[in-house]
């Protein structure tokens, strides 16, 4: 200690001021590569997680903001969805038994029935049935509209009229209505086609 006061005692003023520059800029130094570096790195660290974190947040807000109108989407489509499927015979049961009770509704005589095995589809199954009907062609428009109005996405595919008398408004009809069953639950196995020709042995 004794020798380091002589040393600096035999300094003139400006080598202490030397000195006590290097001092100050070692300790600055040692202060940068033992405190200061380490926690600005720390910082620099923190610092992108909050960004990460930041870009994360304004993502879920904007999935949030998408909320409401997935909801509203989600009402909408609702109602056009099959709730119940079971067989593809009792689908097809269903769909022949809703054609029968609009026609009873519209005062329409159904004469012949015939469906169509359903047709599946990646998102979908179709099913069809093309039949003969006869009453008033008032209320065998009124069927028509009905059945394409009708919240089980049923459609006349085609028609044809015929009249049965010429002195009265009674008409002979032969129209195709396919009806589509959208769900979002496992599509029924699709039934065997009874028409199909055995494959021989």
């Amino acid at each position: 200690m004794n020798e380091i006061n002589k040393f600096i005692a035999g300094l003139n003023d400006n080598q202490k001021k030397l000195l006590v520059l290097a001092i100050v800029i070692v300790t600055a130094a040692l202060l940068d590569r033992l405190l200061i570096g380490p926690t600005m790195s720390h910082l620099s660290t923190i610092e992108e997680e909050i960004t990460k974190e930041e870009a994360s947040i304004k993502q879920d807000l904007r999935f949030l903001g998408y909320k409401d109108r997935i909801v509203k989407e989600t009402q909408e489509i609702d109602p056009y969805l099959t709730k119940n499927t079971s067989t593809d015979e009792e689908m097809i049961a269903a769909f022949l038994k809703k054609i029968e009770g609009l026609a009873s509704q519209t005062k329409v005589n159904l004469i012949k029935v015939n469906p169509a095995s359903g047709e599946q589809d990646a998102d979908y199954w179709k099913y069809q049935a093309d039949l003969e009907c006869s009453g008033q062609l008032a209320d065998v428009v009124s069927f028509m509209h009905l059945v394409n109005s009708d919240t089980e996405l049923m459609k006349v595919d085609k028609f044809n009229f015929s009249g049965k008398k010429s002195d009265t408004d009674e008409i002979k009809a032969t129209m195709t209505i396919e009806k589509i069953v959208v769900t979002d639950k496992p599509m029924p196995p699709k039934a065997p086609d009874t028409n199909a020709t055995p494959a021989t042995p």
